[in-house]
């Protein structure tokens, strides 16, 4: 209760006369703020007398004075002095300046009136009251009274009264704390969050509904688990309803019917529509739903009529007869129809009857109504309004729906988006149906990687056009030729010189989305025009997909050229757009291909546990089966074991390819090149070298089958170079570091040509390999790669070390350990720290590295230096020696691996940007390549700056 109700109560026991007036809503809680009051008065010296009015009462006289005066202990003899003196009394009291019930009340101790219910009270009872509130100035009362919203009768008597009250509360929605602490004593714990949240959207925060609602989940047996948004949307407790319209039928016939009107046609509820549907007199209607909006029960969105509380509308729904809902569903379909409604307010109504609509027209508003919800992204409700199509409709209909079915299962399930896209051809005759069924088809025999399929049901078209109809030809031809590009067939062909010719003899012009991915990424394939491909890449992004289903194999493409040209940022970007667009639409395909390109993306620039994450999503997302395996199934497993292999998990990395079916012999598809390549490196790391040169040179074999030749796509000839040196075979290993370093050269992209010069150094040795390595470090220090910088610089330790340049060692080392820490590389990290003890020095632990080394002081020293203080007004801020913050600084400079004060701020800025979106600081944006390498001359100047 409030401060304001606690004070007007103290004024009355004063002997100031007070009223109050609580109202709002049914169920908003009026009585219990009036037994509050009732509860707090005794404190200022107040009598309480209460009385409830009642509706089955609302005719009995003197009902509600009765009970106040028997409680003060008069004698009920109402005939003698119970005339009120309003005009029209039937007797006029003794002494006309005082009323009965004040001259008994005023001889005992201040009163309070507390009356629950006045839109109830008898009239004769409403006269009294009216009388005292006249008189509430000279009498020593509190008269405290609830009103609910919208049902008071409009007659003058108790107009005047309500308005005579000089105060007036309106109750107020429960809060979110307020809620949960409901919930906490219904259900026995303490709610979450969502779930409070859940239930204050479905109730308005009603205390009423919110009390009926966790009461109702408690006797379903609901655990506080189990209590998800979507259980409380569903929730309906019928005594809710029962409560409800029982009350406002009473007052107002009719309502009870408008209300289950407006709950069964939901967002098409208009009180034309009600009336039809109920068979009712529209402006009988319109008043019995103009009294549930004054009560707080509907409300007016636009036309429309809604319920203010979704969980009303649930409960009235509950409470109708199975029968009597079917026979509305039915006719309310009818009636939209008519009105030419939406198609999916027509299908909705036909999904919640039991029965067969049996109209001509339900097939086409089936249909039509999973269009429309497929162009929103709702691909649930649309598999369901086709699913009942097929139930009710039969013949060539069934065709049609078969198709549209198909067409959205492409985004969840191809399989099955195949299986009835089979079954709609088989049933179409029309050869434009025939051939808009066979391009879906063979999108989704794509998307399941069964490109041969794909090509015979294009080929198969193409055949039953040129005896039918010819015009059709054009475009399956343009479709095989645009599923033939990198990677989609095993044969030398090049691919794009067939589109300009055929696009030319056909006067077919090609989607320019579509030409700019297969542009961009024959660039990229073959290895030349990095920026060509780069800009084509990026002004395919800006192009809008024509369908949202359409050739979702191809919505990565502009990633993967942009990884491949070290253009991470950009490729994250729309990564994480394609991420949250395949979440809003329930598109599982979307989803499975957007993160097993993103894990791809964080893997190159260092993220290990990243790329970890989002490799396990598209797993989750991705059957293993052999027989169902899709065109992202080898990248996704590719990341994921890439990921463990930097984290020493070999294990745990064969499990994975074993369970997959993947552990021996993989499918004869170039899309599990990638796996190939990383099941080779972990071969390698176990000691296994045959076995990974295997693997690598069948990697290679596939991708050049493919028309593939850049180093940027999979590095196979680097690590082929790696494995043919282990075995000996110097000769082949020179070859073909060298193959690999002219491609990447051609190419232009650091990490690329970095990683490259890398195995070049490793496989030459002696001089002439330390000299390769430092242009690998050199090179890679220019790039986003910073986990094979770390690779690079760990390489070049090594060597120093072996030729005893110890000093030289450990510096390179120290700045490959804290890549290692920052990449969450432990496996390279474990063999750096063995190297650098192997050094003589005494290797940092991993809290020794990075921005969770820094000590509160140092970080606190830090960000001064960053808005740029000196270090003299640092010391006078922190109130230390100006020496302690060059010692500080110092620290600061070593644990981050950057060169001085210059590179603090760009790095603390790199560091909150890359916090924001979720990604780490760039190597390349790290002064010095975040090398850390600086003169200590420089070093000290600094310092004492």
């Amino acid at each position: 209760m409030g401060e304001s109700m606690l004070e007007l109560l103290a004024q009355a026991g004063d002997g100031q006369g007070q009223s109050i007036l609580i109202e709002g809503a049914a169920g908003m809680g009026h009585s219990t703020l009036l037994r509050a009051a009732v509860n707090a008065a005794p404190e200022y010296g107040l009598r309480v007398l209460t009385a409830r009015a009642r509706a089955p009462e609302q005719h009995v006289e003197y009902g509600v004075a009765r009970q106040l005066l028997d409680q003060a202990g008069v004698e009920r003899d109402p005939e003698s002095e119970f005339a009120c003196p309003f005009p029209g009394g039937a007797r006029q009291p003794e002494r006309t300046d005082l009323h009965p019930l004040v001259r008994v009340l005023a001889d005992e101790a201040p009163v309070l009136l507390a009356i629950d219910n006045l839109q109830w009270m008898d009239q004769p009872s409403l006269q009294c009251l009216g009388y005292l509130m006249a008189r509430l100035p000279s009498v020593p009362m509190a008269i405290v009274a609830t009103l609910a919203r919208g049902e008071a009768p409009n007659d003058p008597v108790t107009v005047e009264v309500i308005s005579s009250f000089h105060h007036r509360v309106t109750l107020q929605p429960l809060t979110s704390d307020e809620a949960a602490a409901l919930a906490a004593d219904a259900l026995g714990t303490p709610p979450k969050e969502r779930t409070v949240q859940a239930a204050l959207t479905a109730t308005g925060g009603s205390p009423y509904l919110l009390d009926a609602l966790f009461r109702h989940l408690r006797l379903d047996h609901q655990g506080p688990g189990g209590i998800t948004p979507e259980v409380i949307a569903a929730q309906g407790p019928v005594e809710v309803a029962d409560a409800l319209l029982n009350r406002y039928e009473r007052a107002w016939p009719g309502v009870a019917a408008a209300a289950e009107g407006t709950a069964l046609l939901d967002e098409a509820a208009t009180v034309p529509t009600i009336a039809q549907l109920l068979e009712a007199d529209q402006l009988q209607t319109a008043d019995a739903v103009e009294y549930l909006v004054r009560v707080g029960l509907l409300t007016y969105q636009n036309r429309t009529v809604r319920f203010v509380q979704p969980l009303v509308r649930e409960s009235v729904l509950a409470r109708m007869l199975p029968s009597r809902r079917n026979t509305l569903h039915i006719r309310a379909a009818h009636i939209l129809y008519e009105r030419g409604a939406p198609y999916e307010q027509i299908a909705g109504q036909i999904l919640k009857s039991q029965t067969d609509s049996a109209q001509h027209w339900t097939c086409t508003v089936l249909s039509e109504a999973a269009r429309e919800a497929v162009d929103r992204g709702a691909f649930q409700p649309a598999r369901d309004y086709l699913t009942r199509g097929l139930r009710e409709c039969e013949g060539p209909c069934q065709g049609k729906l078969l198709r549209v079915l198909g067409q959205v299962e492409l985004a969840t399930d191809p399989a099955t988006a195949a299986r009835f896209l089979r079954k709609a051809l088989s049933l179409s005759r029309d050869i434009n149906e025939r051939t808009d069924i066979r391009l879906s088809l063979a999108d989704a025999l794509h998307l399941l990687d069964r490109r041969q399929e794909a090509r015979k049901v294009l080929e198969e078209g193409m055949a039953e056009g040129r005896e039918t109809d010819p015009a059709v030809v054009p475009r399956l031809r343009g479709e095989q030729l645009l599923m033939g590009g990198p990677g989609y067939h095993t044969t030398k062909v090049d691919w794009l010189g067939n589109v300009v010719p055929f696009q030319r003899a056909s006067g077919t012009t090609l989607d320019r989305k579509i030409l700019l991915d297969l542009t961009s990424m024959r660039t990229t394939c073959r290895g030349e025009a990095r920026e060509e491909a780069v800009q084509q890449a990026k002004r395919s992004l800006r192009s809008p997909c024509t369908g949202l289903n359409e050739r979702l194999a191809s919505r990565t493409v502009p990633v993967q050229v942009l990884a491949a040209a070290d253009e991470l940022d950009a490729a994250l970007a729309e990564c994480d757009a394609l991420a949250k667009q395949s979440a809003e639409t329930g598109s599982r395909i979307l989803g499975a291909l957007t993160y097993s390109v993103r894990a791809d993306v964080h893997y190159r620039s260092g993220d290990v546990p990243r790329t970890l994450a989002d490799a396990e999503r598209a797993l989750e997302l991705t059957p293993l089966a052999s027989s169902e395996y899709w065109l992202c199934t080898g990248q996704a497993m590719a990341a994921r074991i890439c990921g463990l292999l930097e984290t020493g998990e070999y294990e745990e990395a064969h499990r994975l390819l074993a369970e997959a079916g993947l552990a021996d012999k993989l499918p004869e598809r170039n899309s599990f090149g990638p796996l190939l390549f990383q099941r080779a490196r972990l071969h390698m790391a176990e000691g296994d070298t045959e076995r990974s040169l295997a693997d690598l040179l069948e990697c290679g074999e596939r991708l050049e089958s493919a028309g593939t030749f850049n180093p940027a796509v999979l590095a196979w000839r680097s690590e082929a170079a790696l494995a043919c040196d282990a075995l000996g075979d110097t000769r082949e290993a020179r070859r073909l570091a060298d193959v690999e370093i002219a491609r990447a050269r051609r190419w232009g992209a650091p990490h690329a040509l970095g990683r490259a010069l890398r195995a070049a150094g490793l496989v030459a040795q002696g001089r002439k390999g330390e000299g390769l390595l430092r242009d690998a470090v050199r090179v890679l220090e220019r790039s986003p790669a910073r986990l094979d910088l770390a690779r690079a610089l760990a390489d070049l330790g090594a060597l120093a070390r072996r030729s005893n340049r110890l000093r030289d060692a450990r510096e390179h080392l120290r700045r490959a350990q804290a890549l290692c820490e920052t990449c969450g590389a432990t496996e390279l990290a474990r063999t750096v720290r063995e190297e650098l003890m192997l050094s003589g020095a005494r290797p940092r632990r991993p809290t020794e590295v990075g921005i969770d080394a820094l000590t509160p002081m140092e970080r606190k020293v830090a960000m001064l230096a960053v808005a740029k203080q000196t270090n003299r007004e640092i010391a006078a801020n922190l109130f230390v020696a100006q020496r302690t913050v060059e010692l500080h600084l110092s620290q600061v400079y070593r644990k981050l691996s950057i060169p001085g004060r210059s590179g603090l701020a760009e790095y603390f800025g790199h560091l909150t940007e890359a916090r924001a979106d979720g990604r780490r600081p760039r190597a390349e944006n790290l002064p010095d390549g975040g090398s850390g390498v600086r003169h200590q001359s420089a070093l000290r100047a600094d310092c004492v700056s």
